[in-house]
């Protein structure tokens, strides 16, 4: 299976045009649709919703789900009127949850994050993508979104590893220290002697939260030796910057990885992407001599 993302789209959350954002994501799906998805159905398609209008989100996700066969949908990071966890978007994720499909955030557009005067792109790429996702992986957790729409499964992408390390830590210590005032009761809801850490775990291992890695990440093994596998999809990003070059050897250097199991490798490569997106299990396959 091929999960294919939009490039230049990752920066939709900027349109400003309310009616331009509906009609740019109803041809883009429809494009995606007619030009891959209905040639191979090895290709499977991530929609664009219109986030600049909720209730059109909702509907262009419904559509795309049931009528295009999407397996979910974009969640720009950057550049909506406020934040992810907020209750505006809260109907789409209602959607989502009665769909039981997957939401992915994923990083790219990087204005407005501190990093702009900044006079190196690569400077600016290397912190703006795992900025974006845990700003607003900060939002959905401290909004309880994961237990308000248990059926949604959301992904955390282009960020790397570290981010979802950071995040954990720096919730579970800021949330002991400023524990928010909630008489309403919108906010996460701990269960009794719960940390925001193990918090986050659980919805982890219901399958609701998923965090994409690559290769070359040195802390992955640490990660996966102290969380567990379950979290962590791969991805290859291709054909954007990389090649099959590229792409092998990043592959190899997590197969080579002698800090993971035989298990975590296939959670990594594929058993988590199947659960994120809803797809069948791949069949089993024999484990090579000598793997663990």
């Amino acid at each position: 299976m091929r999960l294919l993302y939009p490039t230049d789209a990752l920066a939709f959350g900027k349109m400003i045009d309310v009616d331009l954002a509906i009609g740019t994501a109803r041809a883009y799906n429809d494009w995606l649709h007619a030009s891959y998805l209905q040639r191979d159905p090895r290709l499977k398609g991530i929609a664009l919703i219109p986030l600049q209008d909720p209730d059109a989100a909702v509907d262009e996700l419904r559509r795309s789900v049931n009528e295009l066969g999407m397996v979910g949908a974009l969640l720009p990071s950057t550049g909506l009127k406020t934040h992810l966890g907020d209750k505006p978007y809260w109907p789409v994720y209602a959607e989502a949850d009665r769909l039981g499909c997957c939401l992915s955030v994923h990083g790219g557009a990087h204005s407005g994050l501190g990093f702009d005067h900044l006079n190196v792109f690569a400077a600016i790429h290397a912190l703006g993508h795992p900025f974006g996702i845990t700003i607003a992986f900060a939002s959905l957790v401290i909004n309880g979104i994961f237990e308000k729409f248990p059926n949604a499964r959301f992904g955390f992408l282009e960020g790397g590893v570290g981010w979802f390390l950071m995040a954990l830590e720096r919730l579970e210590g800021s949330y002991k220290a400023f524990t928010p005032y909630d008489p309403r009761a919108e906010l996460l809801r701990l269960e009794p002697g719960e940390s925001v850490a193990t918090y986050i775990l659980r919805h982890v291992k219901a399958g609701r939260i998923f965090v994409g890695v690559e290769g070359g990440e040195p802390a992955l093994a640490y990660a996966v030796k102290t969380l567990g596998p379950e979290a962590f999809v791969f991805s290859s990003d291709f054909p954007h910057e990389v090649n099959i070059a590229t792409c092998r050897h990043e592959i190899e250097e997590v197969l080579e990885n002698e800090e993971l199991s035989l298990e975590d490798k296939r959670s990594i490569f594929y058993r988590n992407a199947e659960r994120l997106y809803g797809l069948a299990p791949a069949a089993q396959p024999a484990a090579p001599a000598g793997n663990r």
